[in-house]
């Protein structure tokens, strides 16, 4: 069960402050653990951008690499029982925005004392739109830096918290956009571990109920049911799947982890959906401003027990039954 504020998550992040020395002193016996990192952090970024010379008002992708030490692992956006994810503090010019961050497909970890984690043991990128101002400013034709901070938190047999720093050098181009070639490589390298939304998952049927408990009121308890299943014009071949679905965090209460099962729809001439999956989540303890709409899961395909994304069927993100408005 996921709780973000349960004891033991209250208690692993205090550990962590002790460990970071951010809320209690160092003690003698903990010399020997923070020595090894006072040569080295155990985590490093890293920056590419997809162009070298932007134009006003026209968007680009900028990647920000997390490279935790062999060993060591970092966290997806809702990592249960685990840690922080990477906050990535930029500083930019004026008019310009940022997007929220893109994670790339997270795995499943067991720590210690069977906590249940979901991040990287390896590098991860994370992915951005960076929208430059659309006034144009002479200015601008020089190069400019935009200083990017991380605050990170990485993990071993200790946890520990760190910042790094560092800037995208940029500048705008006279008529046209210049492309990077070495950050669009990157980026391009990483473009399928991104999930898609549902809506644009090509060949899929998503359905999904949300079902509180008779006689809650306020709602304090539910089960939500997430099917989906090929579509009957789907032409693509065949690849045997396994899923596993990644629930969002919620701000308040318990939602279970679940295992993805196969689903049978009774086929018929009106409703021709193929055998398809289904999960169903149990949520507890929810807070007053809970609704049905604040729920999450990244589906994610793998072809059993091969490493890797499926080629073709890229990991999925669907977003809770939304209220409909009344007309």
């Amino acid at each position: 069960m996921m709780n973000l504020k349960s004891h033991p998550a209250l208690l692993k992040r205090l550990l962590l402050l002790a460990v970071a020395g951010l809320v209690f002193p160092v003690l003698p016996a903990q010399d020997s653990v923070l020595d090894q990192f006072e040569a080295e952090d155990p985590c490093s970024i890293g920056i590419f951008s997809s162009v070298k010379q932007f134009q006003p008002g026209v968007p680009f992708q900028v990647g920000v690499l997390i490279q935790p030490l062999p060993g060591w692992h970092g966290y997806w956006h809702s990592s249960r029982d685990g840690g922080d994810a990477p906050d990535v503090i930029w500083s930019l010019p004026a008019g310009w925005k940022v997007s929220e961050a893109d994670f790339p497909v997270p795995k499943r970890m067991v720590e210690e004392g069977d906590l249940i984690s979901i991040g990287y043991n390896k590098p991860f990128l994370l992915r951005f739109n960076l929208t430059p101002s659309s006034r144009s400013n002479d200015d601008d034709l020089s190069k400019i830096s935009i200083p990017v901070k991380v605050i990170w938190q990485v993990c071993e047999k200790v946890c520990i918290y760190g910042k790094s720093e560092t800037e995208l050098s940029i500048s705008r181009g006279d008529e046209s956009i210049t492309m990077d070639t070495g950050g669009s490589s990157m980026l391009a390298g990483w473009r399928d571990r991104y999930p898609v939304a549902a809506a644009k998952a090509r060949g899929f049927h998503f359905e999904q109920q949300w079902i509180p408990e008779p006689g809650s009121t306020p709602i304090r308890k539910g089960t939500w049911v997430v099917r989906w299943s090929r579509r009957g014009d789907d032409r693509r071949p065949a690849v045997p799947l396994q899923w596993i679905a990644f629930p969002h965090g919620i701000e308040e209460g318990l939602i279970s982890e679940a295992r993805v099962e196969r689903w049978n729809r009774q086929s018929s001439v009106e409703n021709p959906r193929p055998v398809g999956w289904q999960v169903r989540f149990e949520l507890q303890e929810l807070g007053l401003g809970f609704h049905p709409g604040l729920l999450g899961v990244t589906l994610v395909p793998s072809p059993g027990k091969a490493a890797g994304p499926v080629p073709g069927m890229p990991a999925v993100t669907l977003e809770g039954p939304q209220e409909k408005k009344p007309k």
